[in-house]
């Protein structure tokens, strides 16, 4: 139950906060969502990966709707990508690792502080 939470929680925030903040606000998000959480590092890197990915995944691909399916086949051309599906392939990678690490990193300081003593 509490990885639930910590996954909705996270993906909400992943969703709304990168509109206004810079796109490196869900490493931030996702570190200083896992304090009051007790996880494992594998879990959690999975959990934090996964809601992070899945949040940019979803407003990637509403933006590709909205627009007609025009920017995504530009964009892969752009990025030499051979089919427009592994832009969103990238989109959804991208912030999987970056919301991962930061998750696992915000376990190992939480970690790190309760066995010294800090």
């Amino acid at each position: 139950m509490e990885s639930l939470i910590y996954f909705c929680l996270v993906l909400i925030a992943n969703s709304l906060l990168p509109n206004w903040l810079p796109w490196w606000i869900i490493a931030i998000i996702n570190f200083a969502f896992v304090f009051p959480f007790n996880l494992r590092k594998g879990i959690g890197f999975w959990l934090g990966g996964f809601a992070s990915g899945l949040s940019w995944l979803t407003y990637s691909l509403w933006l590709s709707h909205e627009n007609g399916h025009i920017l995504a086949p530009r964009l892969t051309k752009l990025l030499s990508l051979p089919h427009p599906i592994l832009l969103f392939v990238v989109v959804f990678m991208l912030p999987f690792f970056v919301g991962g690490i930061a998750t696992v990193t915000g376990i190992s300081l939480k970690n790190f502080i309760q066995h010294n003593g800090t």
